[in-house]
């Protein structure tokens, strides 16, 4: 969203700023809070604090959440000298990170704007029934979706692997006081939070907003009915997964996108259920990261080798390996065009039509309901270019979906995800070539699964407990 809006309505980023109740309390308590009385004290002020909420969740999806999982994967590999990236490469994260602090940090923050908003917003004097139920549609949504991205990271999927969830906080956070110190929930405690603001929030949010800016860019029905049939797929309910992945497709409204690269190059295009704005004030970081110095990046982040020559194999054949460039930095790497736009301006989809379809193919076939999942599998390989795929079986048609996935969200921060909830990570993430890196790498154990809790949550909050593999 535009700064300068926020601007005007400073109290939504005093609220920002007065987090902290699950993570890094070791940053300084703000000098000035604006009172939560003020803050919801007219319907001006309480769009201010939803303005915030989007703030903040600039900050998570602006490249951090789906890079950080990409590195850890077969896609991309950091050719910088920022070590932070460069041990997540190699599989040897550490508590320490700041990257991953910052990414634990920032999702805590946009959850007790959450918080604040879905405690405060129905007592706004003058804020009629149907803008509070918007406004809540909103925050649960966003609630749901920063649980989503903490289990994922820190905790794990109950049934396959890590032993707890993370701290669950739905109140708001005001000041630091002996609560503040929670303990982790259970896996199932938290995946059962994810659905159940996820539904609330598709219980409450409406179907379209005025344009295609603010349909594609605010919340609506579509954005919490997609996370749930994300959700479902990570708890392998394939009935559930297939079901909440139709209600989104037979949506006239969300459509497969030609060009491929239109998706990244024209804002809200129909290929997106929900894509944050980013401008040249408010900036995603994704070209600065992927772009070499030449063009005004950093290049700290490329393809690794052997993905990119899979890449490069099917140039002429599928649209999607034509967004790649060369950077001839360390002899010669190639890195990602998908988001392009000079000052790191270009906006960022977070769930699109196309996840979906390969929702919808993986769960027919783990159904064994072949047809009907390898229409969806072509559906989205034809808007590649490429040709139609045959399957024999639901288990085949399953891996061509996992292939298809790969090739269809590269940096976008689904494969390590993808490879763990299917427990080919040991397998799949084995002897991996980093170009700068002195040796292969591999992931090694299911503990790694999962990233560690912060040290700087370890540190000063009693009842924290460390994911094994960091102990």
């Amino acid at each position: 969203m535009n700064k300068n809006i926020y601007k005007s309505f400073s109290i939504a980023l005093m609220l920002s700023l007065a987090v902290n109740f699950g993570c890094n309390v070791l940053d300084h308590e703000p000098q000035f809070q604006i009172a939560t009385d003020e803050a919801f004290a007219n319907p001006v002020n309480a769009e201010a604090s939803l303005n915030g909420l989007y703030n903040e969740a600039q900050l998570v999806y602006n490249w951090r959440v789906q890079t950080l999982g990409e590195l850890a994967s077969d896609l991309v590999q950091s050719v910088d000298t920022w070590d932070n990236f460069n041990v997540i490469d190699e599989f040897r994260q550490t508590p320490d990170n700041t990257e991953l602090d910052d990414l634990y940090t920032q999702i805590y923050r946009t959850i007790d704007l959450a918080n604040n908003i879905i405690a405060f917003a129905p007592g706004v004097p003058g804020l009629d029934e149907a803008r509070v139920n918007n406004m809540l549609g909103q925050a649960y949504t966003f609630r749901g979706m920063m649980y989503f991205e903490l289990a994922k990271y820190f905790g794990g999927i109950p049934g396959k692997y890590g032993e707890l969830g993370v701290v669950i906080e739905t109140e708001p956070s005001i000041g630091i006081n002996d609560q503040s110190f929670k303990s982790r929930a259970t896996l199932d405690e938290t995946w059962n939070q994810i659905r159940t603001d996820l539904e609330m929030g598709e219980s409450l949010l409406p179907e379209t907003r005025t344009g295609n800016f603010l349909t594609r860019s605010r919340l609506v029905k579509a954005a919490a009915t997609a996370m749930l049939a994300r959700y479902y797929l990570y708890l392998d309910n394939w009935a559930q997964a297939e079901s909440y992945a139709t209600q989104v497709i037979s949506q006239a409204s969300y459509q497969l996108v030609t060009p491929f690269s239109d998706i990244f190059r024209t804002d809200f295009s129909a290929e997106s259920i929900f894509e944050m704005h980013y401008n040249v004030v408010d900036f995603s970081g994704f070209r600065q990261w992927y772009y070499p110095a030449s063009l005004n990046g950093r290049g700290g982040l490329s393809f690794h080798r052997p993905f990119a020559a899979e890449l490069l194999a099917r140039v002429g054949l599928d649209t999607r390996s034509d967004m790649i460039a060369l950077n001839p930095a360390f002899g010669g790497v190639y890195y990602s065009t998908k988001f392009d736009q000079l000052q790191n301006a270009s906006n960022v989809p977070v769930i699109r039509i196309a996840e979906m379809y390969l929702i919808r193919a993986e769960a027919r076939g783990r159904q064994d309901n072949i047809n009907p999942g390898l229409e969806d599998l072509n559906a989205v390989r034809n808007r590649a270019g490429l040709p139609d795929a045959s399957a024999a079986s639901g288990a085949e048609l399953v891996e061509l979906v996992l292939d298809e996935r790969k090739f269809e969200f590269a940096i976008e921060g689904h494969r390590f995800f993808d490879m763990a909830r299917t427990d080919r990570a040991i397998a799949t993430f084995s002897n991996i070539p980093r170009t700068t890196g002195a040796s292969l790498y591999s992931i090694g154990s299911r503990d790694r699964y999962i990233m560690p809790i912060p040290n700087s949550e370890i540190f000063t909050n009693p009842n924290m407990v460390q994911n094994p593999a960091y102990r």
